[in-house]
């Protein structure tokens, strides 16, 4: 018993459920606004909306994984099928819970991001393209949902005043978390292709996939000095010039490091340098916000 609870543990992606948190962390941070305890019921809300889409994603990946992820539990036999999913719908309900906890406004917004997660692991990964878009908002949501809730909760609140700092942090994430899951297909591509399953890679052909992949972490890359020169004319402020040359100082080698190891095939070393990259970039926002 001990034992399936831990690999199931392991099953909702420990790491990832960590990033979403300090994400939604940071996003605060960035806003300025500390909700005290709701942020408890509101970490927690992700983190079982994480874990819940998850494990539900490992039970519809089954026959996949038996190529791409033999290693993977419901694979090698130490959770059954079973325990799996009494796990995940009993995450999906606390989900719902913790929303209510907080706030119905949050209960709104985890309704959607559940049936969001839910459509996504049985439909919306089966498209090209559009499984990366959308893997890439989902892991925009925590600083959507910090941007919301101080609106919405924060007395006074003059969205100017508070908004402009998290704007560059959404687009940074999406575009970065649209780089590696491509780079993420990429690597599954041999087995993918022998489960069937139509990615982007095998729908446009793995050149073009590495292309849009090189294309968009080099797009960030350009838009790095945006906050710095041109926030102003929609907002009140600018970010710092220091923020720009934290940026380029780190990123600039993790990038082109990014790209030669994708040109290499090294697709998994791809994904770590730009997870790297998003965790290095979200600090370089919260200390030059400050």
């Amino acid at each position: 018993m001990l034992s399936t609870l831990r690999t199931l543990f392991k099953m909702t992606r420990p790491v990832n459920i960590v990033i979403a948190v300090i994400t939604l962390l940071v996003g605060y941070e960035l806003l300025g606004h500390q909700p005290g305890y709701p942020l408890i019921a509101q970490a927690l809300a992700f983190a079982f909306a994480i874990g819940f889409a998850n494990i539900q994603n490992d039970i519809l990946d089954l026959e996949s994984d038996k190529l791409n992820r033999p290693e993977r539990p419901l694979v090698t036999g130490k959770v059954s099928v079973k325990a799996a999913r009494i796990a995940w719908i009993t995450m999906a309900i606390l989900t719902l819970a913790c929303g209510l906890a907080d706030h119905f406004a949050s209960l709104g917004f985890f309704i959607l991001l559940a049936v969001l997660l839910i459509a996504y692991n049985k439909w919306l990964k089966h498209i090209p393209l559009v499984k990366n878009l959308t893997v890439a908002f989902l892991c925009t949501t925590p600083l959507f949902f910090a941007g919301i809730y101080t609106i919405l909760f924060e007395q006074n609140c003059d969205p100017d005043e508070y908004i402009w700092a998290i704007i560059p942090a959404i687009p940074f994430a999406f575009l970065l978390t649209a780089a590696r899951e491509i780079y993420k297909d990429l690597e599954d591509e041999a087995g993918d292709r022998k489960a069937g399953i139509m990615t982007f890679p095998l729908f446009a052909g793995s050149k073009t996939a590495n292309r849009l992949a090189g294309a968009i972490v080099l797009l960030t890359w350009i838009s790095l000095p945006i906050p710095v020169f041109c926030m102003d004319k929609m907002f009140r402020q600018n970010y710092p010039l220091l923020f720009l040359i934290i940026t380029g100082i780190s990123l600039t080698p993790l990038f082109a490091a990014t790209l030669i190891f994708a040109h290499k095939k090294s697709y998994r070393q791809a994904q770590k340098l730009v997870k790297v990259a998003m965790f290095i970039g979200l600090v370089a926002l919260i200390v030059s916000s400050n």
